[in-house]
């Protein structure tokens, strides 16, 4: 099969039907931010893992060995945060080229470490290997959840309120300052440039809302916020009416997107890597989940739009009027 036609039909079917599922162990398997699979002591156990190769998610002309490292740690927290849950372990695989120093490797483990300490994770063990074209990242991690507090992509119905943390489109406009570097002010660029390589997991904001009650489907926004709302409306069977003046955009990311003649929209709906959480709640429930946020950690928790019949599809209301929401995001294969 070739990468054209791996872009156009997509991988997880594929991995779906060549999947060996025991029943008795496994709850969710592909197609989640995280496997569940039973567990003990009344909680379920979380598995996930992501890959970051070099020039792809990362490149070394613009990235230190520390900011790969804790941003390696930081998008896989933010899948066990999605699920509702805990981070707890972590196993690294690095693909190295011979000659990359001993120097370099100790400081992408001191991110990797720094992240990993923040929110709890110990790293047990790993693989490394040469790698003679690009270097490779993996790391697997494992979490766990409450029985019954566990969060899917597939849980969201009609009347639900669409729900984010923080702000958008900060990481895609650190990367605007990454690769064409423009005349600018300096706290914006470091707003920006942190949202890129030191992304935060909501996991304290997640802990906080789910004892509110009312989340019914989660998300976190990695591959921009318009492809997690088709990715939770397909599982769900539902559609998304977005209100595109409610999306939140910090004022710095609104400075970067004029300095780069971009729309600032645009970042937020199509940009990635915020690994914010993309929520639905019932709408009896928001304040409780925004107050609950508030008292932990002061972080934002916008809502954005309303979870919809499918019938409706997946719209967006600008200056009054309801549009199609065009498709988008990163997409690996094309």
């Amino acid at each position: 099969m070739d990468l054209k036609t791996i872009g156009e039909f997509g991988l997880i079917e594929r991995l779906k039907a060549g999947a060996i599922v025991v029943p008795d162990k496994v709850i969710m398997g592909i197609g989640d931010d995280a496997a569940v699979l039973k567990g003990e002591g009344g909680y379920l156990t979380l598995a996930s893992t992501d890959m970051l190769v070099e020039d792809i998610h990362f490149t070394l002309a613009t990235a230190t060995a520390r900011e790969i490292g804790y941003k390696t740690m930081a998008v896989n927290v933010s899948d066990i945060a999605a699920m509702g849950g805990i981070p707890e372990q972590a196993l690294v695989s690095l693909g190295l080229r011979p000659e990359q120093p001993v120097d370099f490797v100790d400081e992408l483990y001191a991110g990797l470490r720094e992240c990993g300490q923040r929110f709890g994770v110990n790293i047990i063990g790993g693989d490394t290997v040469s790698s003679p074209r690009a270097m490779v990242i993996n790391l697997a991690i494992l979490g766990r959840v409450e029985e019954g507090a566990c969060l899917y992509r597939s849980g969201a119905r009609p009347g639900d309120v669409l729900l984010v943390t923080g702000d958008l489109g900060g990481s895609a406009a650190g990367l605007d300052t990454l690769l064409s570097p423009r005349p600018a002010p300096p706290e914006a660029v470091v707003f920006a440039r942190e949202r890129h390589f030191r992304p935060t997991p909501r996991v304290t904001e997640i802990r906080a809302a789910l004892p509110a009650g009312g989340i019914t489907a989660a998300d976190d926004i990695s591959d921009g916020l318009v492809a997690e709302i088709y990715t939770l409306a397909q599982a769900s069977g539902v559609g998304i009416i977005l209100e595109a003046a409610a999306v939140p955009i910090a004022p710095a990311t609104r400075q970067l997107a004029a300095i780069y003649q971009k729309d600032p929209l645009a970042y937020a709906l199509y940009g990635g890597e915020d690994f914010e959480l993309l929520l639905t709640c019932r709408p009896d429930k928001v304040a409780a989940v925004q107050e609950a946020i508030a008292r932990a950690c002061q972080t934002p928790v916008t809502p954005i739009g309303n979870v919809v019949p499918a019938t409706e599809g997946i719209t967006i209301i600008i200056d009054g009027k309801r549009l199609p929401l065009n498709p988008g995001g990163y997409n690996h294969f094309q």
